[in-house]
């Protein structure tokens, strides 16, 4: 089987199993968990520049970690899909308004003369369907994360947040994926070198 039959194989199956999967209730509280692992182990300080999604049903949420980077003084930026078919990430404040984006994504209102950024962040914190012990990820199939992290400076740390059902034994790999250097699930950490 071709690498993109085991992809879209895996997606079909990781996507079955979020929608059957632990009701509303657990799925919240279990998003909440690893939202504090995040923050414990990846803590927030003033002036950090960490790239942040705005989780879909069935991902792990960050309305906790948006919070407690707002508190702790560090700059939230998230992605706009833009016109050239890549992610541009734009700072988001507080009170700061969002809008509906492509495939139903809450993405950042863009004031006027506002401008984003596609490098120099000190954390950037990565959506996925499925990871694996070695970072690879499996996204929704339209390689925006993958042609993100690819254009990174090479100084950021890129995290995944995940359920723990959501770890597999192997992602299938192709050659323009890009892993993250950790996953956080509410079972743990798996990292693969953090920077």
């Amino acid at each position: 089987m071709f690498v993109g039959e085991r992809k879209a194989l895996l997606r079909l199956n990781e996507r079955r199993r979020a929608s059957s999967g632990d009701p509303d209730r657990e799925r919240a509280e279990k998003s909440l968990q690893v939202q504090e692992r995040f923050l414990s182990s990846f803590p927030p300080g003033p002036g950090r520049k960490i790239a942040l999604y705005s989780a879909l049903r069935g991902e792990v949420g960050t309305d906790r970690v948006r919070e407690r980077c707002l508190a702790a003084g560090a700059w939230l930026y998230y992605p706009r899909m833009c016109d050239d078919g890549n992610l541009t990430f734009f700072r988001h404040e507080g009170s700061d308004g969002w809008e509906q984006g492509r495939f139903g994504i809450r993405e950042p209102l863009v004031v006027p003369g506002g401008e984003g950024i596609r490098e120099g962040f000190d954390l950037v914190v990565v959506p996925g369907l499925a990871f694996d012990a070695a970072g690879w990820r499996l996204g929704r199939g339209h390689g925006y994360y993958d042609r993100f992290l690819r254009g990174l400076d090479g100084t950021s740390l890129a995290v995944g947040l995940a359920f723990s059902w959501q770890m597999v034994a192997e992602v299938p790999v192709d050659a323009w994926d890009v892993p993250v250097d950790a996953v956080v699930t509410e079972e743990g950490v798996v990292g693969r070198g953090i920077k």
